[in-house]
């Protein structure tokens, strides 16, 4: 048994000095492995997943997730590990870092919000929200604003995307309260197959406990939202946080006053919104028409 103080150098060349966080992860998921003496196939046994996604990560092809962190720090014993506690040893601690790397700078410190808000409220503008679209969307969407970006690139920020729906199977997900302009439900995102596997996945997302969504339609004046998607993170023991988002950037919202004036914006927003089942109405029409 490796004692917590022996944890394994990873060998650093002058080429090494810059280095992502999804390479830390894998070199020391190497150096690990190695140390122990285990071969992949022995490594995915002890982990309960196969060789062929450990080598897929030491190799950078697959990025990890936080369950696979988790159990790299079960396997190995790391450092700080506590399985009781939740406490993080040394995988989930990269891990955390490769989650930050993976989204662009303005948009990472708002990833733990989502971890750990009891309510999440958003108005989007220009597609389906992030913690409800499908796989096939998300690719397709991420695509068509990223045409030079390689596949192994676009695969990456997907995973990431699909990782954070992981707080919607926890034991206490957030509420979720969407509203949805009516031009994001009928802009074409993959294709009529993507787009309406897409609008399947909102119908049946609508008809789940703690889930809301409403759909601003055409037909709404005076849009208290025209000037950009807003987000509000409500808290059990802290204060409410809101991120607007523009073209390639955000912001995150603090001071008091400016989180109850972006409150109220998202109040008047839902005033003008179809009811909840109004709604559910109106996306299944448009999912008959593709």
């Amino acid at each position: 048994m490796v004692g917590e103080d022996a944890v394994p150098k990873v060998k650093k060349t002058p080429s090494d000095v810059k280095t992502t966080s999804l390479q830390a992860f894998a070199a020391q998921l190497r150096a690990w492995r190695q140390q122990r003496g285990w071969s992949q196939v022995e490594l995915g046994q002890a982990m309960g997943y196969s060789a062929s996604l450990i080598s897929g990560v030491e190799s950078m092809d697959k990025p990890p997730t936080a369950d696979f962190a988790r159990a790299c720090d079960l396997a190995f014993g790391t450092p700080g590990f506590d399985e009781q506690t939740g406490t993080p040893g040394t995988f989930v601690t990269f891990y955390e870092l490769v989650a930050r790397e993976a989204y662009p700078a303005f948009f990472a410190p708002v990833v733990p919000f989502e971890r750990e808000a009891v309510r999440i409220h958003s108005w989007e503008l220009g597609s389906v929200p992030g913690l409800l679209q499908t796989e096939d969307y998300a690719r397709s969407h991420m695509r068509s604003g990223r045409p030079q970006d390689s596949d192994s690139a676009i695969g990456k920020l997907v995973a990431a995307r699909m990782e954070r729906q992981r707080i919607l199977a926890g034991d206490k997900p957030p509420l979720l309260w969407y509203v949805i302009d009516e031009g994001a439900l009928r802009h074409m995102i993959g294709g009529p197959a993507v787009m309406g596997a897409q609008l399947d996945r909102l119908i049946e997302a609508a008809g789940l406990p703690g889930v809301v969504v409403q759909v601003l339609p055409f037909r709404a004046h005076d849009n208290a939202g025209a000037d950009g998607a807003i987000t509000i993170y409500e808290f059990a023991e802290a204060p409410a946080v809101c991120y607007t988002e523009c073209y390639s950037g955000g912001r995150i919202v603090e001071g008091r006053d400016e989180v109850a004036e972006l409150m109220t914006v998202m109040s008047l927003i839902r005033a003008s919104a179809l009811s909840p089942h109004e709604s559910l109405d109106l996306i299944g029409r448009i999912r008959s028409e593709i």
